[in-house]
């Protein structure tokens, strides 16, 4: 990648008032520095490039690439312009420590007219350069925003996802705790019927005794595997509660911010 050279001919003033303003600088085109209009924004480059081509395309503008340069053939600079221009945009990231920063820095010509080279010094094309940039800011913002808002919707939609299926583990987990409390309802109602017969059959041999008490040991393990099972289906239920009320509180913070990014968005044509 090129490095892009900066050459700010703007006063200090307006700098600090206008972070976001486009600025003349020079790049470096076939060995030589072309001047052209620079901006940085806030965003990450992909961002960027997509809202410039989507802006560029959806007026009649082709993108072709050459030289790490994405063009665009017979574009008007202003909705007042006459003259149409091939506009030549440099898009890159800030840095690698700045990757949410881009610089784009925008270099036009005559249409069909190639780059001078050398170029011609006291170019009037780049106050009409700096002027499209800093027109295209809000599409540039408004494009960074619907893709944020894209991407909120889908942490609302899976925000939602996790507590639905949350829901669905409670009422699982109700009917799995009816289920083995209606288990140890009707072995109780066993254990009693065995522990009678055991009482009728007190006279019986040793052999009829112990089929019966034997039989009670099965159902007094039994009792002890489902109050093993019941606990632990408690247990998961009472954690189930908490991930549910957590989880609920995550939803309605994901909603929360999806409405804040919503009324930041202007209707279409504003």
């Amino acid at each position: 990648m090129k490095k892009v050279l900066y050459l700010l001919i703007m006063v200090v003033a307006c700098k600090v008032n206008l972070p976001a303003q486009a600025f003349e600088g020079k790049i470096e085109y076939q060995k030589t520095m072309q001047p052209v209009a620079i901006v940085e924004w806030p965003y990450s480059e992909g961002i960027v490039e997509d809202a410039i081509k989507d802006y560029l395309t959806k007026r009649g503008s082709k993108e072709t690439n050459s030289n790490g340069f994405h063009i665009f053939k017979a574009a008007k600079l202003d909705s007042n312009d006459t003259d149409p221009s091939d506009l030549y945009f440099k898009i890159e990231r800030k840095s690698r420590k700045e990757k949410d920063i881009t610089v784009v820095s925008l270099l036009a010509t005559k249409a069909n007219e190639a780059i001078l080279v050398p170029p011609v010094e006291g170019s009037t094309r780049i106050d009409a350069e700096k002027s499209f940039l800093n027109n295209i800011a809000p599409f540039i913002e408004a494009h960074n925003l619907e893709i944020a808002i894209n991407d909120q919707e889908d942490a609302v939609k899976k925000a939602r996802k996790k507590y639905d299926n949350l829901l669905d583990e409670k009422n699982d987990l109700d009917k799995r705790i009816r289920k083995i409390q209606g288990e140890l309802d009707q072995n109780k109602i066993e254990q009693q019927k065995e522990a009678n017969l055991i009482q009728d059959n007190s006279q019986q041999d040793i052999g009829t005794k112990e089929k019966l008490h034997k039989k009670m040991g099965h159902l007094l393990t039994e009792q002890g595997d489902l109050q093993k099972k019941l606990r632990k289906s408690q247990g998961d239920l009472d954690q189930n509660e908490k991930d549910q009320v957590k989880q609920n509180q995550e939803l309605q913070q994901q909603q929360k911010l999806l409405e804040t990014m919503k009324t930041k968005q202007k209707p279409a044509g504003s």
